[in-house]
């Protein structure tokens, strides 16, 4: 089994080789065949030589690839189409994998072949950062909807290649680099699922997020991204005649106004936290039906 690990960069290049030597510097058995494919988004550092660098240390490890088209999902378009493994790996430039990441996942692939789509752990990498874009939870199982929709991110999550073949790309218009700037992987997660297929949540596969996000206002800015995306993508596939993201984006229209109100002793941070959410949702909605409206993504 060839796997092959995906990391969308741009503009983080002392992240992006931490990240990289952190799956380098695990010990692999020696039946893991894996290659590393850095993406790099039209950076402006130094980026080019540090994949450079990583790639010649590496031998053949490593891989360079440059996408010229902004946006995350681009990059990984791109990442995916060049690649020739069984199975595709993804994490981010500012993830720390732990030594047994990829060991974990082959062994998850290689004992169950029903399996095409897993999730893993991400804690913080230090307790300064604010807790977003981390999954914690320690109970492991398999998943359909709606539960499996949130317990994959793209720091750590994998597919095997059938899985892209059968359902398609990463849609260009959701992710980091875009408007719509998150959603990406929910909404492959959501086609994967709406297509037959489980999610396996495991937290024996964990990495470590060094999101860098230390203020309240920059864990807003963020949430409120991601909640923007959230919705867009709801909206696409309402758009579509999809019934469950109908029923989805409905209820979720339905709580805005419940949502902006205080829930008893909570801290003034949650309530700033979850009403940036609310905002973000709002400008979703406005914007979706015009951005998301036309074929080519399904």
């Amino acid at each position: 089994m060839r796997i092959d690990v995906i990391i969308a960069t741009y503009n983080r290049a002392a992240p992006l080789e931490r990240a990289v030597r952190s799956i380098l510097a695990a010990r692999h058995a020696p039946q893991l065949d894996f290659v590393i494919t850095v993406v790099d988004n039209n950076s402006t550092d130094a980026t080019r030589d540090t994949i450079a660098r990583l790639a010649e240390e590496s031998g053949d490890r490593v891989r360079h690839l440059f996408e010229p088209r902004q946006g995350k999902s681009w990059a990984l378009n791109t990442a995916i189409a060049a690649s020739d493994g069984d199975v595709i790996a993804f994490s981010d430039d500012d993830v720390l994998v732990t030594g047994n990441w990829l060991g974990e996942i082959h062994r998850e692939f290689a004992e169950d072949h029903s399996l095409h789509m897993l999730g893993g752990r991400v804690l913080l990498a230090n307790e300064r950062l604010q807790r977003v874009s981390l999954l914690p939870y320690e109970e492991r199982g398999y998943f359909g909807l709606p539960d499996g929709i949130n317990l994959a991110m793209g720091a750590n999550m994998a597919f095997r290649r059938e899985v892209f073949d059968r359902i398609g790309l990463f849609d260009v218009r959701l992710g980091p680099g875009r408007f719509f700037g998150g959603a990406d992987e929910a909404e492959m997660i959501y086609r994967g699922l709406k297509a037959g297929y489980r999610l396996l949540y495991a937290p024996n596969v964990l990495v470590y997020h060094d999101h860098d996000r230390v203020t309240l206002e920059q864990a807003c800015r963020l949430e409120y991204g991601y909640a923007k995306s959230w919705t867009a993508y709801l909206i696409k596939h309402s758009l579509g005649g999809d019934g469950y993201a109908m029923r989805l984006l409905y209820w979720t229209v339905c709580a805005l106004p419940k949502g902006w109100r205080r829930r008893g002793e909570e801290s003034d941070d949650l309530l700033i936290r979850r009403r940036r959410q609310i905002k973000g949702m709002l400008v979703g909605l406005c914007a979706a039906p015009f951005v998301m409206w036309g074929e080519g993504w399904r």
